[in-house]
């Protein structure tokens, strides 16, 4: 409790509660060896969605920690709306971003408590989230609806109900930029449909990275990002990089 953060918390900016671009501009990091991510350079336009590809190991996830500040970058900068992201108040920039991550977490409390995390919303808009996320029937059918209690992680409930209770929170949080770091790699079939049915909701008028292992995922992005080593190796729509014939066609494979 008495150690400090590494992060500084200097900002006096708010962020923008509407979405923008994201961008990084020669981005280092290395945990004092080998680089995970290496003179890194690309951007996520206002409304669009991309979709990072690559092998494990290859830097995918670090760069979903460096955008909301978890970690700060050796070298380079990551704008958002034009302005280092060390210029918003930590605070203001986090509350702008909403992460879906592969392993979500939920606490020992309700359904409700865990979809309104972090904010006070009146239930009727936490069944509104629900809806959109496709978690709402599945809710009413638990025996006390939005008060029934889950165990710490969940365990109570399916994968795919864990998740989809996550992207209402998502939904609730309404913020600008959506980080998916492996939403749906962890789900079955009918799963994996119903919770991407719920993101396509979720994405729909925000700036979007969302990183995939799955076709399903990354077929319907507006561009595909492909990293190998830390690096940006390959850039284009699934089919331009099919045609390419490259790393991405041999990850698809």
């Amino acid at each position: 409790l008495d150690t400090q953060p590494d992060i500084e918390d200097n900002g006096t900016l708010t962020a923008p509660t509407q979405p923008a671009n994201l961008t990084l501009r020669d981005v280092h990091f290395d945990y004092g060896e080998a680089p995970v991510l290496a003179d890194l350079s690309f951007q996520v336009g206002a409304g669009e969605v991309v979709a990072l590809v690559g092998s494990s190991g290859a830097g995918k996830s670090t760069i979903a920690n460096l955008i909301p500040r978890l970690m700060d970058p050796c070298r380079g900068v990551i704008e958002l709306g034009g302005k280092d992201i060390r210029q918003y108040r930590l605070d203001s920039l986090r509350s702008s971003i909403a992460v879906v991550s592969q392993e979500g977490f939920l606490f020992n409390d309700t359904i409700a408590a865990n979809i309104a995390f972090g904010t006070t919303a009146p239930l009727e808009d936490i069944e509104h989230a629900a809806q959109i996320a496709n978690a709402h029937a599945f809710i009413e059918a638990l025996p006390n609806g939005y008060q029934t209690r889950v165990d710490e992680l969940g365990m109570r409930l399916s994968g795919g109900q864990r998740q989809r209770i996550c992207i209402a929170r998502a939904v609730l949080r309404d913020a600008p930029i959506l980080i998916l770091d492996e939403a749906t790699s962890a789900l079955d079939a009918e799963s994996e449909a119903l919770v991407q049915e719920a993101l396509d909701r979720l994405m729909k008028d925000r700036t979007v990275l969302a990183i995939a292992h799955r076709l399903s995922t990354v077929r319907n992005a507006d561009r595909i990002l492909v990293i190998e080593d830390g690096k940006l190796v390959e850039n284009g729509s699934h089919d331009a990089l099919i045609a390419l014939a490259g790393s991405y066609a041999r990850l698809i494979q």
